[in-house]
């Protein structure tokens, strides 16, 4: 029997993956979103809307798309959040000025309550994942990160990676044909003519003839 030790890997990272940052970045946000799931919980919003929640407080009458491209998340899940935050009363929308064909949003007083709450389990999540750095390594990996996310933001494309929808993926791979279907596509062959026996002509049908009169 094989001991723990040789079915499961050890909490170190590899050193096969530890000079791959995509990888080192996919690991960390796993831990960052199990962190800010549990944090956030008791008040019912998920990551990214608490991110969504302060950047409406920051900059407030912007867009939908604007918000989308601050906060790295596309726009059509942008609005999605955006109408569920104000079901719940947390956003308000209005005209916008500048462009009469969008809306402008701000938050209510109660979204303004919730930014308020949310500020402490933010910062505590901040102080979980930075905990086992000392203080100056922590400011230092935050400036890192952020010189990395800056030069490379042109390249940001929210939604990423994910698979396409079943039906996209289906009109991009067209089905597979059946033996009835691929012989009735098939163009007929040179060698054999379409019709091997001549048409024959309609058989007339004999009429009866006269009645002989009885005896």
């Amino acid at each position: 029997m094989q001991s723990r030790n040789e079915t499961t890997p050890t909490r170190n990272v590899p050193a096969l993956h530890r000079t791959f940052p995509q990888h080192l970045a996919r690991r960390f946000w796993q831990i960052a979103a199990t962190f800010q799931s549990e944090a956030l919980a008791p008040y019912g919003v998920v990551p990214w809307h608490v991110a969504l929640l302060a950047q409406i407080q920051g900059t407030p009458g912007k867009d939908r798309n604007w918000l989308a491209a601050a906060i790295g998340i596309d726009p059509t899940s942008t609005g999605q959040a955006l109408a569920t935050l104000e079901a719940r009363g947390l956003v308000a929308r209005a005209a916008n000025p500048a462009d009469r064909r969008a809306n402008a949003f701000s938050l209510t007083p109660a979204g303004q309550a919730l930014r308020a709450d949310l500020s402490t389990p933010a910062r505590a999540v901040a102080q979980r994942m930075l905990a086992p750095l000392t203080e100056a390594e922590g400011e230092t990996l935050l400036r890192l990160l952020t010189r990395l996310v800056e030069a490379h933001e042109i390249h940001a494309r929210p939604g990423a990676g994910r698979r396409p929808p079943r039906r996209a993926r289906n009109e991009e791979s067209p089905p597979c044909q059946t033996p009835a279907t691929a012989s009735a596509a098939a163009p007929p062959s040179a060698s054999v003519p379409a019709s091997s026996s001549p048409a024959r002509a309609p058989r007339a049908r004999s009429r009866p003839g006269p009645t002989a009169p009885s005896a």
